[in-house]
């Protein structure tokens, strides 16, 4: 793996996860989302943010593991990768699912369907290839997302191996655009919308295309002097935000194939790139300390909160209470902000890096013990 970090990258994280905080916290207090007027554009933004951490995390895992699987695939760097990743993922994912459990059970809103429990716990909601029942819509919802990148990560090195070759690039769009074709030709008849909107905005096969993109785009920063293209980093950054912004605000009017992350992906392209470079006073302002601190944070953030605030929904329904001024409106935004970002930080600090490690340790002292019995071995040779 790579040692420079692209500070940048992390620092945005943090804003990327904002946007989902504000359209969840909008939606789960009572009253906000009616003040919103039933429609919230943090919906959209939302949605903005989840694709571009798609595309993200397949331009960051192929920045770090390129020299891994660029000449092949053995078993011992697969299962590393997997377990490196799921040892990221899953600690958190369990603690957010466990404390969101209860608070679904006694829902009065929706009635738990149980058939969705196990697939939720082995990250699997987004594998199942119907939209009734809508698995995905149960528990920590966020969590749909984590499902996809548990797919991505299934993928990945065999993605990277594909993309980062000369010869065999090609494999990969090929692939993807005849799922694609497939997929467009099954949706486009006879198909209802809530049945489009799940084949195209959290079926986890449907949404390898951003991640692939992130692998493609890792492969062009990889193999790019990068002084040309440094230069205009300023104006890349710019545009990406305004394409992303157009996007959000654009979503309700566009054609169902674009109702997931296709139409983000212009915008993400150009922000990451912008910022992988690392110039300008935006990539300055990410790479502050507190502000990259926030962005390790994130993933944190993005699955603690929904079940924190799920319970003080069911606080406030308890007793009679909802959101009717915008002053309460701004108050209770930013006062559950200050919630669930310090559980967040308490959390990574506490459970999700600790765990982390002891459970990425488990594969350490047989790598440790083969590295010795190959040492010697060459100098018996």
């Amino acid at each position: 793996m790579r040692e420079g970090e692209l500070s940048g990258l992390t620092g945005i994280r943090f804003y990327a996860a904002l946007f989902v905080y504000w359209y969840h916290v909008i939606l789960i207090i009572p009253g906000m989302y009616a003040m919103e007027g039933g429609r919230s554009l943090f919906l959209d933004a939302a949605e903005g943010g989840v694709a571009f951490f798609f595309v993200l995390s397949g331009f960051i895992l192929t920045y770090n593991y390129a020299d891994v699987f660029r000449n092949g695939i053995s078993a011992a760097s697969y299962k590393r990768f997997v377990w490196d990743r799921l040892t990221k993922i899953y600690p958190v994912h369990f603690l957010a699912l466990l404390l969101v459990l209860p608070i679904a059970v006694f829902s009065p809103q929706l009635r738990l369907d149980w058939r969705a429990v196990p697939l939720h716990l082995f990250l699997l909601q987004t594998f199942w290839p119907s939209s009734t029942p809508a698995f995905s819509s149960y528990l920590n919802v966020p969590s749909w997302s984590i499902s996809c990148e548990w797919f991505f990560y299934l993928l990945a090195p065999v993605a990277m191996f594909f993309a980062l070759g000369n010869r065999r690039r090609w494999v990969p769009v090929v692939v993807v655009m005849g799922y694609a074709c497939g997929l467009g030709l099954f949706l486009w008849h006879g198909q209802s919308d809530e049945a489009r909107l799940y084949f195209v905005s959290r079926f986890a096969p449907s949404r390898f295309v951003e991640f692939l993109l992130g692998v493609f785009l890792a492969r062009v920063f990889l193999t790019s002097s990068g002084r040309k293209l440094a230069g205009v980093s300023g104006l890349a950054q710019a545009t990406g935000i305004g394409l992303i912004i157009a996007g959000a605000m654009s979503r309700p009017h566009v054609a169902w194939p674009l109702w997931g992350g296709l139409l983000f992906m212009p915008g993400s392209i150009l922000l990451i790139l912008g910022l992988a470079y690392g110039r300008g006073f935006f990539v300055a302002h990410l790479s502050r300390p507190g502000l990259n601190r926030l962005g390790r944070a994130t993933f944190s953030l993005y699955l603690i909160h929904t079940p924190l605030l799920r319970a003080v929904r069911g606080l406030c329904l308890y007793l009679g209470w909802e959101v009717r001024s915008w002053p309460a409106f701004a108050a209770v935004v930013i006062a559950m902000f200050m919630v669930v970002q310090t559980a967040a930080l308490l959390t990574y600090d506490g459970y999700e890096i600790p765990v982390q490690e002891r459970l990425r340790s488990w594969l350490l002292p047989r790598r440790e013990v083969a590295r010795g019995a190959r040492r010697l071995d060459d100098r018996a040779a």
